[in-house]
């Protein structure tokens, strides 16, 4: 049995880009199936989102009920054989539902993010991992208190 040659560069630049901002943000839920394989994992999402090609259809729809106006800038994808890594900026507008619970405070946002999205041979998505700034987005919302030192009383005396 000969092994099958792995999608190029230029089709996986494409299908992390198409996963990205046509389904997560754009909610084009129709071209899940052929950017993403039956056994896909997703190792951010919690259990109900995690698996399959309906798993990531489920994400983007739950990232768009919390983020109006959801946008992923992306500002590089390298790839590196079967790995991909998109650098990017999420942005959008806090509509609730995470973190669970909290009250919507439709302050926007913008954050980094690393997506590490591994691909099959056939150029589609088999695992995703990422690295992001939950932090800075929850202080950006108001969610939590600024750091002491930008507290407005933070000169005065204790």
């Amino acid at each position: 049995m000969y092994a099958r040659p792995m999608a190029d560069a230029a089709t996986l630049r494409q299908n992390v880009e198409d996963l990205i901002t046509r389904v997560l943000a754009g909610g084009k839920t129709d071209l899940v199936a052929r950017l993403v394989q039956p056994d896909f994992v997703n190792n951010e999402a919690s259990a109900e989102r995690r698996h399959g090609p309906e798993g990531a259809a489920a994400t983007g729809e739950w990232l768009r009920s919390c983020f109006g106006d959801l946008k992923y800038e992306i500002h590089h994808i390298f790839v590196d054989d079967h790995m991909t890594a998109a650098y990017v900026t999420m942005s959008g507008t806090h509509e609730g539902g995470l973190p669970p619970g909290l009250p919507a405070t439709h302050k926007p946002f913008a954050v980094k993010h690393v997506h590490l999205i591994r691909f099959a041979e056939d150029g589609r998505a088999v695992e995703h991992t990422a690295v992001r700034d939950d932090l800075g987005m929850v202080m950006q919302l108001g969610l939590l208190p600024p750091p002491a030192s930008e507290r407005p009383d933070a000169s005065a005396p204790a």
